[in-house]
């Protein structure tokens, strides 16, 4: 752990370096800025398409704002009107940039969006913010198991579009180089349906799924992780431990800021680095951040196992470098909520459509005791082919175990636990209750997901 820096002259030479070691000036990037911002545009356009709208952002020098958005999914979808009503502050700020909004992942611009490592697919709507020439400056968007406002609300777009504007329009910019290299743009663009897993995804039963050309950013998830399912080595405890949050590292930060600490952890790896209350992060892993959507990017991109993370922050007028140490499992959250594991490619299917949620007082008329599993299990229209059915399990029966355990998990919670636990062909062992309270096993090969 460095030690308390004071100064911002002191901390440009000591902190940041001279400049002969290749360092870049950090407390002069992340200071004061130089910034004078041009008037906002007449109008907030919502612009369609990408290349256009990179092309207008180079002809009048402004970033670009990029919002992908799945518009069958209900998630974020509050938030989404939010963004696209705008009002007041956050009307104001979106006038400053090129605003594109997309809202099928099917045609994207892999070399511009690139979604693996800078995207959580498994939410309904993520923001981009680039520079004219495609350079990624930060990304915006969150949620957790909690629900979809714990990680995003309007005010910390509003915190983000204002910090990237204080660096966009900041003369000393491009002598900086922070934001990464600038995307080759030649030739056609690729998407995901150019990733090697697209097809095979598609003949596995991803092909019913993508329906009116609308690609859904979860099953870009899936596209992706299909190549490693079908070699094998797909792991499962260890390759969906996928955006961890602040809190992995002991950290919580201010939701509306974005970047202030509001709590450490007690001897967590941010406890142990000396960080404290309402320190400020303002870069990690060598990238400027602009919100928490970008340090939990850096996490994501950060070690798999134990490792370190480098961050530098703010303590009133001082810079301070501290190193995160992160240990063997650092990275676990919460899956239940994770729409590409629940009805994705990973595992095998449960044998049945779909894992409803028992009534209390069912549960009570069964004698089944609370925080134990307790699921009715729906077969749709065409549900005679389900394997599950065909071994004796009815819609009026209740699960209240499976292979012995018996989790409180429901819906998709229960579809994720299941695919972490079982693979296709595997024997699966359920304990049901019928209507009259009695218990039977009802045993059958899990089947591969995908079927319908």
């Amino acid at each position: 752990m460095f030690a308390r820096i004071l100064g911002w002259a002191v901390v440009a030479l000591a902190v940041c370096g001279a400049g002969a070691r290749g360092e870049k000036p950090w407390a002069e990037i992340v200071g004061p800025s130089q910034a004078k911002l041009p008037a906002p545009q007449d109008k907030l356009e919502w612009r369609g398409d990408l290349a256009q709208a990179l092309a207008e952002a180079r002809a009048t020098g402004r970033a670009l704002f990029v919002t992908l958005r799945c518009l069958p999914c209900k998630q974020c979808a509050s938030f989404d009107s939010a963004v696209l009503e705008g009002g007041g502050e956050l009307e104001a700020l979106l006038a400053q940039f090129i605003t594109v909004r997309l809202t099928s992942a099917s045609n994207i611009d892999l070399r511009l969006l690139p979604v693996e490592g800078w995207q959580d697919l498994d939410l309904s709507w993520w923001g981009w913010l680039l520079a004219p020439d495609g350079r990624i400056y930060a990304i915006f968007g969150g949620k957790d198991h909690v629900s979809d406002s714990t990680r995003i609300s309007p005010a910390a777009l509003a915190n983000t579009l204002r910090r990237v504007l204080e660096h966009h329009y900041d003369p000393r910019r491009a002598s900086w180089d922070v934001d990464g290299p600038a995307p080759a743009l030649e030739g056609r663009a690729p998407t995901p349906l150019d990733l090697p897993g697209a097809e095979s995804w598609k003949k596995r039963g991803g092909a019913s799924l993508y329906k009116d050309g609308c690609l859904h950013c979860h099953q870009v998830n899936e596209i992706l992780r299909q190549p490693a399912i079908e070699a094998k080595r797909f792991d499962k405890a260890r390759d969906l431990d996928v955006w961890p949050l602040p809190e992995n590292v002991g950290l919580t930060l201010e939701r509306d800021d974005g970047l202030l600490v509001k709590r450490v952890e007690p001897k967590s790896p941010a406890a142990r680095a000396g960080v404290a209350l309402g320190d400020r992060l303002v870069v990690a892993g060598e990238r400027k951040l602009f919100g928490q959507a970008d340090f939990r990017g850096v996490l994501h991109r950060g070690p798999a196992g134990a490792g370190a993370i480098e961050v530098l922050l703010k303590r009133g007028t001082e810079l301070v470098r501290v190193t995160l140490d992160v240990r063997e499992g650092w990275r676990d959250t919460q899956l239940g909520w994770r729409k590409s594991i629940a009805d994705g490619n990973i595992g095998a299917a449960p044998g049945f459509a779909w894992p409803l949620e028992v009534k209390p007082e069912q549960r009570r008329k069964l004698g089944i005791a609370d925080g134990t599993m307790a699921v009715k299990p729906f077969f749709g229209k065409d549900g005679a082919q389900w394997p599950a059915l065909k071994a004796g399990l009815r819609e009026d029966d209740v699960i209240v175990a499976v292979g012995g355990r018996s989790p409180n998990v429901v819906q998709r919670e229960f579809m994720t636990w299941f695919r972490l636990n079982y693979e296709p062909g595997d024997t699966v062992s359920l304990t049901v209750r019928d209507a009259r309270g009695r218990d039977r096993e009802v045993r059958y090969s899990a089947p591969a997901p995908g079927r319908d």
